[in-house]
């Protein structure tokens, strides 16, 4: 018994998410390969959520499962575009290598490496009290229940 369209795209889906997070947005997506034959392809997503914000998040080709590209990119419906997984997605891919770009949304294994890369417009002021968090903040290592140093006069 063959599976239909939708029940392999659902296959598909199964354990990614999103990118962007929130439908119906849209990313700018491309596929990018370095000059080597050694080197991976990425897969980038960027989008410009504000005119002081923009979101990069790249991931290897490999976690990427499947495309979406709506037919319009001012009323998305996901019954009203082209999905692109497996053999399809891989085509896709190398057609638009380091050339092309699509707007669309990314479903990518839950557990992929990512690198995501921020451009935030701020005042100078803004700039210099901003840090990310590092490495032995609690937010960040929240399970560390050994923090490093003393505080308040505690042991």
């Amino acid at each position: 018994m063959s599976k239909s369209p939708e029940q392999v795209r659902a296959m598909a889906l199964s354990g990614t998410v999103s990118i962007p997070p929130r439908f119906p947005e849209l990313a700018t997506i491309t596929f990018e390969k370095g000059a080597a034959v050694a080197d991976p392809a990425y897969v980038v997503a960027s989008q410009q959520l504000s005119p002081k914000l923009a979101v990069k998040r790249s991931f290897y080709a490999m976690d990427v499962k499947c495309l979406f590209v709506p037919n319009s990119t001012t009323n998305v419906d996901l019954e009203n575009g082209e999905w692109f997984e497996g053999e399809k997605l891989a085509q896709k891919a190398y057609a638009m290598m380091n050339q092309g770009k699509v707007n669309g949304i990314l479903y990518v294994r839950e557990q992929a490496q990512s690198l995501l890369e921020m451009e935030a417009g701020m005042t100078a002021a803004e700039s210099a009290e901003f840090y990310p968090p590092l490495p032995e903040d609690r937010s960040v290592n929240h399970y560390n229940m050994e923090p490093s140093g003393v505080s308040a006069g505690c042991h």
